[in-house]
């Protein structure tokens, strides 16, 4: 679990508690000195432990409000992300070992490379490129554009002399790459890179998955033989044996996959051989899904940190109020009267503790519903999956319409409408009537999403059935039913026209109107309980 903090510098503020002790030792002193008249003695006696309570609550207060404003965040979530367009960023190692002529036709590396990516460019006309130069450190030299002719230009001139400085580093070329794109950019990205392999610093691992993370797909594209070469190195002396590192760079990206696939979905880091037929199909796959839809969009995942600012700030009012409730509390009075009784409370229900199937049923539910709430969808289906079967198996009817329920919101939320569907109506009709409403509300949700206007508004009446008084069931059904007349009058008269779908919309609205008037009036001069829905809204 990886834990970063947004503002380090936050911290600094704890230097004030420095202060803040010193003026508490010196009214401690104060008061301490004070008890040694017996005058005060018995007005003062707990008014050190106290004082001493509320500096140590309110200093925890304080940390937790620090602790806050930092930005601490730990664990991830997948967050959609609908891109329009797409860009490449070229990375190239442009390194000495680049000048190895060991690539078909005896090309050097770094030749075959730029040929390889000129190629790349005519089959990607309307994506945006940039170019970036790794070899010591990585520098973006052509910044992300569509001007084909400057990318052009600069493939036919790569050379290790572009750059004075010294070793390989891929990672640092990677994050350079990285940063060419846009702060929240519209486009899908993707990056390649062309390489042989080598590098000096190992940094090329940690800045894949930073790509991953950030939803960004990689390709490595490795150029050269597996058999050592003889190359001078950057003193123009040296001879320096080289190869492609093929396995090394596959096992890297099957690594970097293997850690971020279960957070991360659709997004790849892959390597492929130059010289395959049809090594240029990975690269190329991305940017035509970014491209063939019918609106030009793509939906990507980008992995987002948790943040835990509002955990802090609980912390910090609850330490807050311990400051003032501790020196209203006589701590040695009170615990010699219920110490014993505390005690019992504690000892009593361990005594009759046993993990019952039931309660180990309610702790599966209580799991799944936590796992939906941090978005961990394919846990929640297992544990409420697991706990339907169990529920069956020991014919616990209520239990299996609980976990039946549960499962197919999961789904729901998932978007899986048919697997929703399915498990909503398996629910039974003796179920709990909150089930049954949630049920019938959530599968008019599912019809009316699916164009079927009629079932939507069955099940939405059958929902107003067992809760009239559900605003959101009230005007769903009065759409659903509106739906049914357009498409009726659509079919004997064909296409509606303008003015009669002006009509339609004021009539919705009119009706809107008048249920949210019907129902204020209903809340005023009734006295009733309040009503609570889990269904979604549409």
């Amino acid at each position: 679990m990886e834990l970063t903090c947004n503002r380090p510098y936050a911290f600094y503020f704890l230097l004030l508690l420095i202060p803040a002790i010193v003026v508490y030792i010196v009214q401690y002193r104060k008061i301490i000195s004070l008890k040694k008249h017996s005058f005060y003695e018995e007005h003062l006696r707990r008014f050190p432990l106290m004082l001493t309570a509320r500096a140590f609550f309110w200093t925890l207060a304080y940390t937790m409000l620090v602790f806050a404003y930092s930005g601490i965040s730990w664990g991830t979530y997948l967050e959609g992300v609908q891109k329009n367009g797409s860009a490449v960023s070229f990375v190239f190692d442009i390194s000495y070992s680049m000048n190895a002529r060991d690539s078909i036709g005896k090309l050097s590396r770094l030749e075959a490379a730029g040929k390889y990516a000129s190629t790349l460019l005519s089959h990607i006309p309307q994506s945006s490129i940039s170019v970036v130069l790794a070899k010591g450190d990585g520098i973006t030299v052509v910044p992300l554009t569509e001007d084909r002719a400057a990318v052009e230009s600069l493939l036919d001139t790569l050379s290790p002399s572009l750059m004075s400085a010294t070793g390989t580093s891929l990672g640092k070329g990677i994050r350079a790459a990285l940063k060419s794109f846009p702060e929240n950019s519209g486009a899908a990205n993707a990056i390649w890179l062309f390489t042989d392999g080598d590098e000096t610093d190992g940094l090329l691992e940690g800045a894949l998955g930073e790509c991953m993370k950030k939803g960004i797909p990689v390709c490595i594209v490795g150029f050269g033989s597996e058999k050592e070469s003889t190359v001078t190195a950057g003193d123009g002396h040296t001879l320096v044996s080289t190869a492609l590192r093929s396995e090394k760079m596959r096992k890297m990206c099957a690594d970097v996959m293997a850690r971020n696939a279960s957070q991360v979905q659709d997004i790849f880091v892959t390597y492929v051989d130059s010289f395959e037929a049809g090594s240029a199909l990975p690269l190329l796959t991305f940017i035509s899904n970014a491209s063939n839809n019918s609106d030009g969009s793509y939906i990507t995942y980008q992995m987002k940190p948790v943040e835990r600012y509002q955990l802090f700030l609980i912390l910090a009012i609850v330490f807050f109020s311990l400051g003032f409730v501790i020196v209203e509390v006589d701590t040695k009075r009170i615990a010699e009267k219920v110490h014993i009784k505390l005690a019992a409370s504690i000892v009593c229900p361990l005594l009759f503790l046993s993990c019952s199937s039931d309660f180990l049923a309610g702790k599966n539910i209580l799991y799944g519903t936590w796992n939906c709430y941090q978005r961990k969808y394919n846990s929640a289906v297992a544990l409420f999956l697991q706990t339907s079967l169990n529920a069956a198996q020991s014919e616990d009817v209520l239990l299996e319409q609980y976990a039946l329920y549960d499962l197919a919101t999961v789904y729901l939320m998932q978007n899986e409408n048919e697997a929703a569907s399915f498990r909503f109506l398996r629910l039974s009709t003796d179920s709990p009537e909150n089930i049954q409403f949630c049920s019938f509300y959530n599968l008019g949700i599912i019809a009316y999403r699916g164009g079927k206007y009629e079932e939507a508004a069955h099940y939405f009446k059958n929902a107003l059935k067992i809760d009239g008084s559900n605003v959101n069931a009230k005007i769903n059904f009065e759409l659903s039913s509106q739906k049914i007349e357009k498409n009726v009058k659509a079919q004997g008269s064909g296409i509606l026209e303008v003015a009669e779908n002006e009509q339609f919309s004021a009539m919705e609205e009119a009706i809107f109107q008048i249920i949210r008037q019907q129902d204020r009036e209903q809340w005023k001069n009734s006295e009733s309980e309040e009503y609570s829905s889990s269904g979604m809204d549409y």
